[in-house]
């Protein structure tokens, strides 16, 4: 039986990486995202570099939860097993007293109504698989304020405390799950020009946090884990 990865917000940026990464283990990839022409251009990347991936790209907007819902509830249905689970899918709006309802909305939809309602449905999914992986993906924002982006920040805030509560409740049931939390990571969502690019973390640092979680022993576990971007600390 083929093992299936599901990363949602894998058309881009740290979930488009993570997607490489897992076919490069040899996984079936489910992969997420509403922009259905990055899908397209993701899924032909893949397919040309590893031949035998077999991939399933579902466009869905994570800006309605109802719809995620639905969604994952038809994936889960059709598919036999899922044995590792990705959020990725994330937005970021600079702002706090001054963002919109609209604004923050997206912002609570996206970051944190339709990520714990994907990890809801694949939790059970995987409690009656009896294994699993889960990977949020938070950010240090999430375990410190930051002014500027305090509504982001209380959207990631919320996701790593769901996180860590959710280790230890699936913890019987053999599923893993942790939270990784960079700090500015090189995407398109963070180039607004205030850090010069090469001082970012880069995607690929995630996929090597993953490695190592992946590959501790049985006996091991990592309920969340932080990383550092150095020009920012520098700046504290």
């Amino acid at each position: 039986m083929s093992k299936v990865a599901l990363i949602t917000g894998a058309s881009r940026g740290i979930g488009k990486t993570i997607s490489h990464y897992f076919a490069q283990q040899g996984y079936s990839l489910i992969l997420l995202s509403l922009n259905k022409e990055n899908l397209t251009r993701t899924k032909s990347e893949l397919a040309l570099l590893y031949t035998s991936c077999n991939i399933e790209t579902v466009s869905v907007d994570f800006n309605k939860p109802n719809e995620v819902e639905s969604t994952l509830t038809s994936i889960i249905t059709s598919s036999k097993n899922i044995d590792a689970l990705v959020n990725s899918a994330g937005i970021l709006k600079a702002g706090s007293i001054n963002l919109t309802l609209t604004e923050l909305s997206e912002l609570i939809n996206i970051n944190l109504l339709s990520t714990i309602t994907v990890c809801n449905l694949v939790a059970n999914k995987m409690k009656q698989q009896g294994f699993g992986e889960i990977y949020n993906i938070g950010s240090t924002a999430g375990l410190e304020p930051v002014p500027k982006i305090a509504a982001y920040s209380a959207t990631k805030s919320a996701i790593v405390s769901y996180s860590q509560s959710l280790y230890h409740e699936l913890l019987p049931f053999g599923i893993k799950v942790c939270c990784l939390c960079p700090s500015v990571v090189n995407t398109d969502m963070t180039n607004d020009g205030r850090i010069n690019n090469n001082l970012k973390i880069e995607t690929q640092d995630l996929t090597k946090a993953l490695d190592f979680i992946r590959g501790l022993s049985a006996s091991a576990a990592v309920s969340m884990l932080s990383i550092r971007c150095k020009v920012i600390d520098l700046e504290k």
